[in-house]
């Protein structure tokens, strides 16, 4: 390989590594701008800090676009962790990543506008299943463990009649709206990068 093959190579990782962590603090800034949805409990805050995620993952893979989730998380951390603990960046960081990976996988195989609106409809189910599975085993546990009660005795707090209620009540609208509201900011977005992600 040449030496000009090689600096060239070179010069392509360093700037999708600068674009990556652009994209990161852009995401964490992003994370920032979040509010309710009515009829849904006020503690459920939506944000769109997945796009940037979503735009690295369609021009370098998904994996580009899971490592800008990261970022994003890891500086929420700590820069905005108010409790200590990582169970609200692990559930944004896992709804995030199940988007983004289903999303552009789905686009990079295919290659057509149909296939990123397909991707966006899967990767938003997707994130709705994982995330109703993930608070009933993992997250609304970890909770109920920080607060040291049991996860019915913590959700008479918010007034929630039962797990279950919760997650079909709140948890599964939450996750379907957050998608759509993704998929309809992301699709013009995508439009406009069409040309450099389908060289």
């Amino acid at each position: 390989m040449q030496k000009t093959e090689v600096h060239s190579m070179q010069t392509v990782q360093t700037r999708k590594m600068v674009l990556l962590s652009v994209f990161g603090a852009i995401a964490f800034a992003l994370y920032y701008l979040e509010f309710s949805i009515p009829l849904i409990p006020a503690f459920l805050k939506l944000d769109v800090s997945t796009l940037p995620g979503l735009i690295g993952g369609l021009m370098f893979g998904p994996v580009a676009g899971v490592s800008v989730e990261l970022v994003k998380n890891i500086l929420h951390f700590f820069l905005k962790n108010s409790d200590g603990l990582l169970i609200g960046e692990l559930a944004n960081f896992v709804a995030g990543a199940s988007f983004i990976v289903v999303t552009v996988a789905i686009q990079r195989h295919y290659k057509t506008t149909k296939s990123f609106v397909a991707g966006l409809v899967l990767g938003t189910l997707l994130m709705t299943l994982v995330m109703a599975l993930g608070n009933y085993y993992v997250l609304l546990p970890a909770y109920a463990l920080m607060y040291q009660i049991s996860v019915e005795e913590m959700l008479a707090m918010f007034q929630i009649e039962s797990i279950w209620s919760y997650i079909v009540y709140a948890i599964v609208p939450f996750n379907l709206v957050k998608g759509m509201v993704l998929s309809f900011i992301a699709y013009p977005i995508y439009l406009k990068l069409l040309p450099r992600i389908s060289r």
